[in-house]
């Protein structure tokens, strides 16, 4: 049995074909090539068993926040619905609903009615870190949260491109190289500060790669939080902070040097911790020099021994299984063997 996977990207060609049409990726990284066949040789390299697909950034709102951006999103998820449940993903794959842009409240809503209360498939939803110029803490996304409390829903958050001057570094650096990370700081912070999360309890969120920056900075901003004028600012105090901040999952996306999977167990439950790739956005040599850094650190490093391969197996299990929906995966396929296998 081999690793399970929660950050790993799908490029359905409806997706392809809106971001053709807008120009391409406003982040400005390049659109890769995706194929089930090399998905499937992708994971074989790495030993990945199962793998929890996702529409990357953009998303739907590469086609706007109207009736486009809808059709794209239930065209997405009716495209991975039939993708993961096809004979042909041998029971290894299962997906993360494609919403439209928040900014598209009704058409959000109606879109998480559809993936949890009709197709029900999805293990969880993808949500982009901030739409147009709103954080995800917005008092104008609250319908959404409440509709994601009410399915007590997994929600799998991925960076977007930010609205910043100059857009790139050096010139042209796609933002995903340096911004996307500090894309999912400002969102999980937000999440936080405006009381959000604590709103939902019952809602699970993973970070994508390793949390970005958050567990350099997170005591930097519950320390700010023992000054008055601060705290005067927010919607929450210290110890609320401190135990919302322990509520986030993190995976482990081009996130796999020594500094990074240190700083993460400073700053997080190791049970809490999820294996990503980021695959095909991820080239497969680099796909392999991370999962290399990963085990190395496993097998050499004192603390390894609490990221293990078995542990983020289990804990990737344990979250899936809990929001599971109709999906049928099975979680034994033995993948030296290609075989499904029991213990």
């Amino acid at each position: 049995m081999g690793r399970i996977e929660t950050h790993i990207h799908v490029l359905p060609p409806a997706y392809v074909a809106a971001l053709e049409a807008a120009g391409g990726d406003p982040s400005g990284f390049p659109s890769p090539d995706w194929s089930l066949e090399a998905t499937f040789s992708s994971m074989n390299s790495i030993g990945t068993s199962t793998a929890i697909l996702s529409v990357s950034a953009p998303g739907p709102s590469i086609a706007g926040a109207g009736a486009a951006g809808r059709k794209l999103a239930r065209d997405l998820n009716q495209h991975l619905g039939n993708l993961t449940t096809n004979p042909k993903s041998e029971q290894r794959l299962g997906f993360f609903g494609t919403l439209p842009d928040w900014q598209d409240v009704e058409g959000t809503l109606a879109e998480l009615d559809f993936l949890f209360g009709e197709q029900k498939l999805c293990f969880g939803v993808t949500v982009f870190t901030s739409y147009g110029d709103r954080l995800l803490g917005h008092p104008s996304f609250k319908p959404i949260w409440q509709k994601l409390q009410a399915y007590k829903a997994l929600v799998f958050t991925h960076p977007t491109s930010l609205d910043v001057t100059p857009k790139f570094i050096a010139n042209n650096l796609p933002q995903p190289i340096v911004d996307y990370p500090m894309a999912t700081t400002r969102m999980a912070v937000d999440l936080v500060m405006t009381g959000t999360l604590r709103s939902c309890p019952d809602v699970d969120i993973i970070l994508s790669h390793a949390g970005g920056t958050l567990p350099f900075l997170a005591n930097r901003v519950m320390g700010s939080l023992k000054i008055p004028s601060v705290e005067e600012m927010v919607s929450t105090d210290f110890d609320t902070a401190e135990a919302d901040f322990a509520r986030f999952y993190y995976d482990t996306a081009l996130s796999t040097s020594p500094a990074q999977l240190l700083g993460l167990l400073e700053s997080a439950d190791p049970s809490y911790v999820l294996f990503g790739s980021d695959f095909p956005y991820c080239p497969q040599p680099v796909v392999e020099m991370q999962t290399q850094l990963y085990d190395s650190f496993v097998d050499t490093n004192p603390r390894g021994a609490v990221i293990n391969y078995d542990v983020l197996r289990q804990s990737s299990k344990a979250l899936l299984t809990k929001h599971q929906q109709n999906c049928n995966i099975n979680w034994d396929y033995n993948v030296s063997t290609g075989r499904h296998t029991k213990i």
